[in-house]
């Protein structure tokens, strides 16, 4: 006999709906306490499943993952980065990511750190400079700037700072538009009438505009140029002999640029708040650092092996803040997760935030504890608590580059400056398409090198 699903049905229809599209992250872990870790919840007319519950995490994601499908929601962020690998289904995805692997190689990723460890040079030089003037700055800004400036140059060796900020200015208007969408499904018809609309489609045509332009330019100009483009643009289907298509190409390189600029930047905005607020975390991983690097030098891609708990305390850093903090999935047919009967085109809304601060998984949750992503403390069932990235087959195939990106500009920043957290700021997660900080870190930083007169 199937078991009864527990059901939240509190706070009326309207109400519940507004918690959990604008406030989800407590609507989880409060309903953790009072629910449980999977339950049933009708919204916007939809039946909901949310679940921080492992064993059923891992059915949906990967035991059972061919029944499922991107949930709804993912139909807005596809209005920007397109049909690529975030989005797309069923074999045309299993197509692209046979075809985009290759350029997630290690000897390709061991190019593309060449070209970061330019960027992170050039980065930290001029922040020592800026801040012998301004003295405090917004971190979250700080980190944009700097995964921005990498995924340029990794993704098109663009290094034309003029052209990359109309850039960010367009991914940015568009990217509010579509969160605007998700979090206000109710809204979306006035979007129409209120010129929202409009102005996306202006911003959009903007980024098709430029990043077909350069797909054209790199077609004619038949260099082979190593960066992440001109990989995808040189791979053919094993099966057919087929290389992408413009549109493709085009939706393949936004969906890089969104899903990997945001998620890193973020995740650093996250651990240099961290570490600002627990001296004695960051002094370990500077003695680290300074062991392993010496003075103000940037690593080199065989050290990253060695700077082991620079590592731990990212990862300590997005079990706390997750980027991606929640998924969403949908069932093309029923299916029965632990024990609950799930009828077909239900929505699965998965919290990896909230798993990641279940005290039934993680000793002392709230504290921030890089030690316990030690090799020797990690247990065998460990991975099926800890989702950064996702699980299974739609793991984020850009890993090991967010990876092996935010260790360097870690390892850079904790070598050359010490922070120190202005008072008094209200710094509050936000869960948009990812976790970022809603009114920044701000941060007086110092510069531990003397700058030259």
């Amino acid at each position: 006999m199937n078991k009864a699903i527990p059901k939240y049905t509190g706070e009326g229809f309207f109400k519940r709906n507004a918690a959990f599209f604008t406030d989800s992250l407590n609507f989880t872990m409060r309903n953790l306490k009072e629910v449980g870790d999977f339950y049933y919840s009708n919204m916007m007319m939809r039946n909901y499943y949310i679940t921080s519950n492992p064993e059923a995490i891992h059915h949906v994601l990967v035991t059972n993952h061919r029944n499922y499908i991107k949930s709804p929601a993912y139909q807005q962020l596809k209005m920007v980065i397109g049909n690529g690998l975030v989005t797309s289904e069923g074999e045309f995805w299993r197509k692209q990511r046979r075809l985009v692997q290759p350029a997630f190689y290690k000897k390709q990723l061991v190019e593309l750190y060449n070209v970061m460890q330019e960027e992170v040079q050039a980065y930290e030089t001029g922040l020592r400079n800026r801040i012998q003037k301004e003295g405090t700055v917004d971190l979250s800004v700080e980190m944009t700037k700097i995964t921005a400036d990498i995924v340029c140059r990794t993704l098109f060796t663009s290094d034309n700072s003029s052209d990359q900020q109309t850039l960010y200015q367009a991914i940015g208007a568009a990217q509010e538009f579509v969160v605007f969408c998700m979090q206000n499904p109710h809204l979306v018809p006035l979007t129409y009438i209120n010129g929202k609309r409009r102005k996306f489609y202006k911003n959009k045509a903007f980024l098709d505009q430029t990043i077909y332009a350069l797909i054209e330019e790199r077609r004619k100009s038949k260099q082979d140029i190593p960066d992440l483009l001109g990989m995808l643009m040189n791979v053919e289907d094993a099966d057919t002999g087929e290389v992408m298509s413009n549109q493709q190409l085009r939706d393949e390189v936004m969906t890089m640029y969104i899903a990997g600029q945001e998620t890193s930047a973020n995740a650093l905005s996250w651990t240099l708040y961290l570490l600002a607020k627990h001296p004695e975390v960051l002094e370990k991983m500077r003695a680290e650092v300074q062991l392993v690097l010496g003075n103000n030098r940037t690593p080199a891609f065989q050290e990253l092996m060695r700077l082991q708990y620079t590592r731990q305390v990212l990862e300590e850093s997005m079990r706390l803040y997750p980027p991606v903090w929640s998924m969403g999935r949908e069932n093309l047919e029923a299916d029965n997760i632990i024990g609950y009967d799930i009828p077909k085109g239900s929505i699965i809304f998965i919290s990896n935030y909230t798993l990641q601060r279940d005290p039934k998984y993680w000793e002392d949750p709230e504290k921030f504890d890089p030690d316990r992503f030690h090799l020797e403390r990690l247990k065998p069932l460990f991975r099926q608590h800890y989702l950064p990235f996702g699980a299974g087959p739609r793991m984020c195939i850009g890993k090991h580059f967010a990876m092996m990106e935010m260790q360097l500009i870690l390892s850079v920043l904790v070598n050359n400056f010490n922070f120190e957290l202005i008072q008094d700021q209200e710094i509050i997660p936000q869960a948009l398409v990812t976790l970022k900080p809603k009114f920044g870190i701000k941060m007086k930083l110092k510069s531990l090198v003397s700058v030259p007169a």
